[in-house]
């Protein structure tokens, strides 16, 4: 591909300032400089080409033909390079590319849609794509570099740098087979619950801690883990089942409810939260879904 490595915009913008003036020294003065500094930046740019564009008398400084098909090469070149800046200012106000948005399953499952359809008609240039991460990926691909953008329940695990802004909170909720001994209690005290058997995510990170009460725990006295399930059915189905009890979010009451299992609120736990995570370098169009995201839920809630 040729390139002229003497030739830049900047003598480009000179010949068109000359040409939409029809005087060196008026565009001289326009460009605020020299009319000899103008003078030989031109004859600089026709030495570079290996074309006479200007046609000069003392009257005006008129065009040659070859300065002619220059002019149209040149406002296109200008056009393109205009376009391209302004491309690139749009991507980074987050008005235009792709953004890649992970969310984990169960988090904020009533608002996505909203939410979703919410930043498509504020931002109709920007791709969406739209990527479900189950319990064994709680950080829902921004550790893999997967997303740009994710739909979370904190406790996250191995990130740094990254910009959180919180959704909403709601409280957890102990859920149960039926025919615990708890199942029937309006109520039941995290307490109560540290002996139990309980079904847990996959994996070893602060997420699966926190769903299994790691931090109400003494130094030493692991949960007791009889089994391990990556989706809410796959949890709620072991529950069901007998293999133990687990802990979610309230709205997995509504949900998901079924035959075989009950929701009882845990007293002395504190709320959940939902949160919209994205690394601090994260394409502009990241911190407009978080806007839009807190905006929508805020509304609604």
């Amino acid at each position: 591909m040729p390139y002229h490595s003497g030739v830049d915009l900047r003598l480009v913008e000179y010949f068109l300032t000359v040409v939409d003036h029809r005087s060196i020294t008026k565009a001289a003065q326009a460009l605020y400089i020299s009319q000899p500094s103008l003078s030989y930046t031109i004859r600089q740019l026709e030495g570079y080409l290996g074309l006479r564009l200007f046609a000069r008398t003392t009257r005006a400084t008129t065009l040659t033909p070859d300065g002619e098909q220059f002019l149209v090469e040149a406002k296109a070149v200008l056009k393109r390079f205009d376009a391209a800046l302004d491309r690139a200012a749009r991507m980074a106000r987050g008005e235009l590319g792709r953004l890649r948005v992970g969310y984990l399953i169960g988090a904020a499952v009533d608002y996505v849609p909203s939410v979703l359809r919410a930043f498509t008609e504020r931002y109709p240039d920007v791709a969406v794509e739209l990527l479900e991460y189950d319990f064994a990926a709680p950080n829902c691909g921004l550790d893999t570099g997967d997303t740009d953008i994710a739909i979370v329940r904190p406790p996250l695990h191995d990130l740094a740098g990254l910009v959180v802004t919180t959704l909403l909170t709601e409280p957890c909720v102990a859920c149960l087979p039926e025919r615990h001994p708890f199942a029937a209690l309006p109520g039941v005290t995290v307490a109560q619950l540290l002996a139990e058997p309980i079904v847990a995510a996959p994996g070893d990170n602060a997420w699966r801690d926190y769903w299994t009460l790691s931090e109400y725990r003494d130094s030493g006295s692991p949960a007791n883990i009889t089994y391990e399930a990556a989706t809410f059915e796959a949890e709620l189905q072991s529950v069901a089942l007998g293999r133990g009890l687990s802990i979610v979010p309230q709205v997995a009451a509504r949900l998901y409810a079924r035959p075989g299992v009950r929701f009882v609120p845990i007293e002395g736990m504190a709320e959940c939260e939902v949160a919209v995570v994205h690394h601090r370098d994260a394409p502009g169009a990241a911190a407009n879904f978080a806007s839009v995201a807190q905006g929508v839920i805020a509304a609604v809630r």
